[in-house]
Parts: structure tokens; sequence; C-alpha cells
């Protein structure tokens, strides 16, 4: 009796672990599968997402006008004690947006407590600040971003690559809103806080057609730009490499024979003119290297610098994405 005792006993025990194992396994996937649904949450089919979406796009386009029209700030990039007098000091604003959750809270320990916000999408708006600089442009904004704005909006966006970031090998399409300062007179479209507030109030997606600010910042884009580096761009992805850096190099020098021929640049551009659209040199002059990166396009420099690392031909393991290299 004491063996059957024994033997139903120990049968009912491990009956019982098994259970609460299933049980604990059970509320474990139920836990992942909620945070699944959180992480993949559907922002596009909230009331009003566009508008809001917009709304921080113009807020970040907006600080990076009103950055350059402010004299008392700018006149800082000319102060001697910080540009040495050979003008090694300038300012300057990077964006970088993702959309997804966030977790608002103090961190820290009882010496010193920082309000901040914790989240991988946190983590990847970070990252798009960061390749800013490896893309030679002032806002990158990922794919969730874009898929949030408004048509009219999205029109006004270049996909620049397609990537994987550090940490993650999920693929997706990064976007850049062209903008620049130079030869754009930003003071000439101030408007007081009470007007700004107006027409913050009067939103309506038609302002991404008639905003000045915006359209000034994107003077330096031209249609025969745009055509040579979507060509360009298609070629890249599709692994006909060859193509892509002959139609991207062409749309670099498109963007410089633009900002010559309509004065969008603020140096002395004599004895360089014949120059500058010519292929690079390596005995080229250090003034010449940098009038080119300043008129010429950030992104396809960029991407004919990467093709032409692997002798300007696709590896064969290429699927039209690469690592991004920035933190």
């Amino acid at each position: 009796a004491r063996a059957t005792e024994v033997i139903f006993t120990s049968s009912e025990e491990k009956s019982k672990k098994t259970s609460e194992v299933v049980k604990r396994r059970g509320r474990s996937a139920r836990k992942k599968k909620t945070a699944k649904e959180l992480d993949t949450l559907q922002l596009a089919s909230l009331p009003g997402i566009q508008a809001f979406t917009d709304r921080a796009l113009l807020g970040m386009l907006k600080s990076f006008a009103g950055l350059h029209r402010d004299q008392a700030i700018m006149k800082w990039s000319k102060d001697f004690r910080l540009g040495a007098g050979v003008d090694a000091f300038s300012l300057g604003l990077l964006y970088g947006m993702d959309a997804g959750w966030g977790v608002e809270g103090a961190v820290g320990s009882e010496f010193k407590i920082d309000a901040t916000y914790l989240s991988p999408h946190v983590n990847m708006a970070s990252r798009m600040m960061s390749a800013c600089k490896q893309y030679g442009v002032n806002i990158l904004l990922s794919q969730a971003v874009e898929k949030l704005l408004s048509p009219q909006a999205r029109s006004k966006l270049r996909h620049v690559d397609t990537v994987t970031v550090k940490g993650s090998t999920l693929a997706q399409q990064i976007f850049t809103y062209d903008s620049r300062h130079r030869g754009v007179n930003f003071y000439l479209f101030g408007r007081s806080p009470a007007q700004a507030d107006a027409d913050s109030d009067s939103y309506a997606p038609t302002i991404w057609n008639s905003d000045q600010d915006l359209k000034a910042m994107r003077q330096h884009v031209s249609s025969d730009f745009e055509r040579a580096f979507t060509e360009g761009h298609k070629a890249y992805i599709a692994g006909k490499w060859d193509h892509a850096i002959s139609r991207l190099e062409i749309a670099n020098r498109c963007m410089i024979q633009t900002a010559l021929d309509e004065g969008f640049h603020e140096y002395d551009v004599q004895g360089f003119d014949d120059q500058l659209l010519k292929p690079e040199a390596p005995n080229d002059e250090e003034e010449l290297i940098k009038l080119r990166e300043e008129l010429g396009d950030g992104p396809c420099r960029s991407l004919l610098a990467y093709m032409k690392q692997h002798g300007g031909v696709a590896p064969a393991s290429w699927r039209g994405v690469r690592p991004l290299t920035s933190k």
C-alpha cells in the first residue's frame, strides 16, 4: 500500500508540476503575444495620425529654418574665438525620426536623475540622426514615419537607401526631406509668434506646396536631378551598379550645375567653375573638394562611395539592403 501510495503520489506531483509548467508557458506565450501586438501597433489606424505626423516633421523643418533665420544665433559661426579666424566653427541641426512606443520616466540614482524616454524606437531615431552625417543630409526618417505622413508630405520625401541597423536584421527604407540653408534668405519669410500660432492652428496638407520656408529649402532640387537620382537609385537597389554609378554621377552634377546657375552658394567659385563638374581626381585642391561636397548631393556621394568600395560591382549576396554603420 505504501509503495502504491508513493507511486501515485509521485505521479500526481509530477502531473501537477507539468500542469504548472504548461500554465506558466501559456502565460509567458500570452505575454509575448501581447508585447508583440503592442510592438506592431497599427499607428496608421489612429484618428488624425497623418496631421499629427505631418506636424512633427513640420516642427523639425521649421526649427531648421528658424535657426538659420536668427541672425543673433548665426553670428556665433563668425566668432573668432570659436572659428579660430578660419571659419572652423559652424552651427547646424541634425534630425532623426522614428514612430512607435516609448517609456517615459525618471532614470538615474539618488545623485542624478534625468527625465528620459526608453524604447527601441527612440534608439532608431537616434540612429537616423547619426546617419545624417553618413548621407550628408539634415534629416532622416524611418519607413515607419513615412507611412504615417499625408500623401502631400510623402510626395516631398526622397527614398535615400534601404538599410539594416546595428542590433537588428530588419530591412527598412530611410527617407530625407531635402533641405539646405545656403543661398536661402530665410529672414525674408519671418513670422511673428502670433502669426506662427495662427498658421499652426489652420494647418492643412496644402502647406507642403505653399509654405515659403519649405519651398525655399528645396529650391536646389531640379526635375533633372530628381529624374537622374531616381533612375540611379533603382539601379543601385536592383544590383545594376554600373548603370547606377553613371546615373548618380549625373544626378550629382545636376545639383552642382543648378547651384551654379541659380547662385545657391556662399563661396567664391571663380577658377573652379569648369573643374566642379569634372570627375574627381587625386590631385584636386582642398578648396575644390570642399566646394563639390557643399554644392553636390550627399546621398549621391554616399551611395557612389559605397559602390566604389566594392569595385563598382554588386556582391553576389546583394539583396538591395546594406548595413548602416553609424550608431
